[in-house]
């Protein structure tokens, strides 16, 4: 097998900009068990519907509606405190974080629902950053 690339001119753009340096919340969650909840409930996100994170005292509820098609949600308790706090993800670019993090549990930091996210692993280097999509109503 043969592979061809060419390099493309140009600065490669600072990620580095775009990571927060301080997080309104810190949960570590279940990584395996979110990822088959994630899985699960995508099936009913379109390319353009959002995967919906809803974070309410103890409890993760992640859901997706299609118009015509129908509504997937799904559960799981989590460790979180204070005002729900609601943010949209692509399916596909969260179901990719949750498989790049190593490890059994994953630390998802967050600032707001119209902020970066981050996705790490306890005592890992590997850091996955994830923009959010501005959900409606």
């Amino acid at each position: 097998m043969w592979l061809a690339t060419r390099r493309i001119d140009g600065q490669f753009p600072n990620y580095k900009q775009l990571l927060p340096e301080s997080f309104e919340h810190e949960l570590t969650l279940p990584r395996v068990e979110l990822l088959e909840v994630v899985r699960r409930v995508a099936v009913l996100a379109q390319r353009n519907s959002p995967l919906r994170l809803r974070f309410a005292d103890g409890e993760l509820t992640v859901s997706a509606r299609t118009q015509d098609v129908g509504e997937a949600s799904e559960s799981l308790p989590v460790a979180y405190t204070g005002e729900p706090l609601e943010i949209g993800f692509n399916a596909d670019f969260l179901r990719d974080g949750l498989e790049s993090v190593t490890g059994d549990e994953l630390v998802l930091k967050l600032i707001s629902p119209l902020r970066p996210a981050v996705m790490t692993s306890p005592g890992d280097d590997f850091t996955y950053l994830i923009m959010p999509i501005r959900l409606a109503g």
